[in-house]
């Protein structure tokens, strides 16, 4: 009895410290998550306040009329006039959207509706895998192989005398619309799969067919989710460095069409950080307009909110 009575305390006594341990584990758990939610909110909120300080800077230093209204930016002359940047990152960004975004959400409707059942994962896993693919590869292949075919193409509508090429708004925004797909499809996929089964079914009940059930019920339904995924193919591409740096030809300059070079923030900023020393008016006026590309990413998310917002009213 005396024995029975021991090991029924060793076992207790087992189960107490496992369940101790247990909770140590938990608690250890507990506090990496916290810490690791808090680093990343501390690093993006000193991150913003960093570059928020060192535009306003900028944009004292240089003015914001010049940053906004003027068309020169020649730092080594002193002229930071920064519409040619702006607006060649709006346009190649708006021309992705229309070459890729919206190819891709239609691609997601198909998988999702159409597709045979074998054909839905390994499509999913082959966008998961292209999204990854490094951008420069993507500017390398395009550099290679888009950029003469566009300047083909230029020079048999301009003429052949015509001072257009390869190199542009044109290649850029190609590249870039095919740079978004695999995101942009993705973000579609997981917005069209969380469309209740029930009101497919409803619908196919009422006699529509799987195409109007499609156009009619599944991709309004799954609006806000779309949505998003082509705002955020958007701000992907306005955001775009080394690929498009490789294809849009670098020139300062607005481009007079879609196939003539110019520049974008992102890419300017590249092409001119290695020359501008700490504390000087170029680097400023960089700093000025990294914190321009920042707000009009803050600009396509607070649309994006808006919309989505309204449209659930």
């Amino acid at each position: 009895m005396a024995n029975q009575m021991t090991a029924d305390s060793r076992a207790e006594l087992g189960a107490l410290r496992a369940q101790g341990g247990g909770r140590i584990v938990d608690a250890l758990v507990r506090l990496f998550v916290l810490v690791c939610g808090v680093f990343v909110v501390v690093s993006t909120v000193l991150v913003i306040a960093f570059l928020a300080k060192t535009g306003i800077k900028g944009i004292r230093e240089v003015g914001l009329a010049q940053i906004i209204g003027h068309v020169v930016w020649k730092p080594e002359a002193g002229l930071f006039g920064g519409v040619p940047l702006i607006v060649g990152t709006l346009i190649s960004a708006a021309g992705a959207v229309v070459l890729g975004a919206a190819p891709a959400v239609f691609a997601a409707a198909w998988v999702t509706d159409f597709a045979p059942k074998s054909l839905k994962t390994p499509f999913r896993r082959l966008f998961e895998i292209t999204s990854a693919v490094p951008s420069v590869v993507y500017g390398w292949l395009a550099l290679s192989y888009l950029v003469p075919l566009m300047d083909r193409l230029a020079h048999r509508l301009y003429g052949e005398d015509a001072q257009v090429g390869g190199e542009g708004l044109a290649s850029a925004a190609m590249l870039l619309g095919v740079m978004i797909v695999p995101t942009v499809t993705i973000l579609s996929l997981d917005a069209l799969a969380r469309v209740p089964q029930s009101l497919r079914d409803a619908s196919a009940a009422l006699g529509a067919s799987p195409l109007q059930t499609a156009f009619r019920v599944v991709i309004p339904g799954a609006w806000r989710g779309l949505l998003v995924a082509v705002f955020y193919g958007f701000a992907r591409a306005a955001g775009e460095t080394m690929a498009v740096q490789m294809v849009i030809g670098g020139a300062r300059q607005l481009a007079p069409n879609a196939f003539a070079p110019t520049t974008t923030i992102s890419t300017q900023i590249v092409m001119d950080m290695q020359n501008a020393m700490p504390g000087t008016p170029e680097s400023d006026a960089l700093y000025a307009m990294a914190l321009v590309l920042l707000v009009l990413s803050s600009g396509v998310v607070l649309i994006t909110r808006g919309l989505s917002a309204r449209r659930s009213l």
